[in-house]
């Protein structure tokens, strides 16, 4: 049989002989499996969007999420050590942009019509 992605020769697997069209290079599975996820987001094109809009699925996920990390906690704790140095610099640059943003929203507007007057 011939992959469809390498096109290279191969022998499919005993138990899909007749469905298998790809080889099992890593490459090639990486393709298959991108292809596989495409068609299927073709096919269900709502079926994250719907349930992200859902305030119920939305809410049970919130506290799937804080289950997991009161459970967790030295996972996270082993993270944070882990990545603490890029956290740092990430947050620096963050807390700068932020900053920057707060000053040109308080800026005094410049009314042209006072200017000359003073």
């Amino acid at each position: 049989m011939i992959c469809i992605y390498c096109q290279k020769e191969f022998d499919p697997s005993k138990y899909r002989r007749t469905k298998q069209r790809a080889c099992g290079d890593p490459d090639c599975q990486k393709k298959r499996q991108r292809d596989n996820l495409t068609a299927w987001q073709g096919r269900n094109p709502l079926y994250y969007r719907i349930k992200r809009m859902d305030p119920v699925w939305r809410g049970k996920a919130r506290q799937r999420a804080k289950r997991w990390r009161t459970a967790h906690r030295d996972r996270i704790q082993a993270y944070r050590t882990a990545t603490m140095d890029q956290y740092r610099i990430y947050m620096r640059e963050y807390m700068r942009r932020y900053r920057a943003a707060l000053r040109e929203r308080q800026k005094p507007a410049s009314d042209p019509l006072t200017k000359g007057q003073s």
